[in-house]
């Protein structure tokens, strides 16, 4: 999850204006909004314009979950809409695994075969450093996006998780008018993810001594976050909100099980989480890390690759929703598992799908 940057790449050819016309308005549609810096220090970088129509690849690392596997179709629907297919000579898709050694070896095939731009979903922030060198010497541009690599020969595309659980416990402060009992369910202990979201969230509450936090682990499972929340509320104690990484469709059922109101939530953006907001509307936030982040990290791939300027680390606006704003098949899907992860969309990026768009797509 770190926030890296890039070096000046390869020249090329300069067929750019040609291309820049088949980029089409909706692709690249309030790029001044959609592709900004990470930080107001963050430099700004440009190649040389190459020829194309371009040869991309995409190297994720571990498919065994929904969101993985989202990501993939998107990347995937992307690179057929008519205003980007005329920019893709080749497009492949291809998950190691979360082994380094095999997405190594899956890199090193993609330099061979003489692609344009890797879009990379690491294994490792550190353990692909070497590999990413080699692309970049062979005039190969890599875009990290997600779970991000920490050599400056990458670009990154990411959503910031700091401000994910500040929006939340933001959001909680302003429902509980900053006092009470709030039940904090975490993800999994001594990763990245749930260190910053939890910093961001003891930074709020930390400002307002009325609050009274309960931390408990959900691991970002449903399952065991609907068991560790009914323990806590077993306890007699009662929340006036609830602040949640994950896992939130069952921290809702927790509490239908215990016969008690629904607090205000603040959440993730699981689709049962959703579903159930929408159906017993309790107060909800629900902000997720997109799959969407696929189809980004192509977007500024073409637009470096055909010359423009752009930020060395590039952060990803956050989709969110509320109770209030949920609208059924755009922020959640009836019909479809809970598990489906319903952020798929980026609209000030231009970046809009449609469930059967992305289900549609072989992984």
């Amino acid at each position: 999850m770190q926030r890296r940057q890039f070096i000046q790449g390869l020249a090329g050819g300069v067929a750019a204006t040609a291309l820049s016309g088949l980029m089409g308005r909706q692709a690249f549609a309030a790029m001044g909004e959609c592709i900004v810096p990470w930080a107001s220090d963050t430099k700004m970088i440009q190649r040389e314009a190459k020829e194309g129509p371009f040869r991309i690849a995409l190297s994720n690392s571990y498919i065994g979950n929904t969101w993985r596997t989202e990501m993939v179709q998107i990347a995937k629907a992307y690179t057929e809409r008519p205003e980007v297919k005329p920019l893709i000579a080749s497009f492949q898709a291809t998950s190691s695994g979360n082994e380094v050694s095999a997405q190594i070896a899956q890199i090193n095939q993609m330099i061979l075969s003489g692609v344009d731009a890797i879009i990379l979903n690491a294994a490792s922030p550190t353990g692909l450093n070497s590999v990413i060198d080699q692309a970049a010497d062979a005039g190969i541009l890599v875009v990290s996006f997600d779970n991000v690599v920490t050599t400056d020969k990458a670009v990154t595309v990411n959503q910031d998780q700091y401000a994910m659980g500040k929006q939340w416990a933001d959001f909680v402060v302003e429902k509980t008018g900053g006092k009470g009992n709030v039940l904090m369910v975490r993800g999994v202990a001594g990763t990245f993810v749930d260190q910053e979201r939890t910093r961001a969230a003891t930074d709020v509450f930390g400002q307002h001594p009325d609050i009274e936090t309960t931390e408990i682990y959900g691991n970002w499972d449903d399952g065991t976050a609907q068991k560790v929340t009914a323990n806590a509320l077993a306890s007699g104690t009662k929340f006036d909100g609830v602040w949640s990484q994950g896992g939130d469709t069952g921290v809702v059922r927790a509490f239908q099980q215990a016969g008690l109101d629904i607090p205000p939530i603040a959440g993730e953006a699981e689709n049962g989480f959703r579903k159930l907001a929408s159906e017993l509307k309790f107060p909800m936030l629900s902000i997720g890390q997109s799959p969407a982040l696929s189809a980004l990290s192509i977007m500024v791939a073409l637009e470096i690759l055909q010359g423009k300027e752009v930020p060395q680390s590039v952060s990803a606006p956050l989709p969110t929703a509320t109770t209030d704003t949920l609208k059924s098949g755009v922020d959640f899907f009836p019909e479809l598992p809970d598990s489906f992860f319903t952020p798929i969309s980026i609209p000030v990026c231009g970046l809009d799908f449609t469930a059967e768009q992305i289900l549609k797509q072989k992984v």
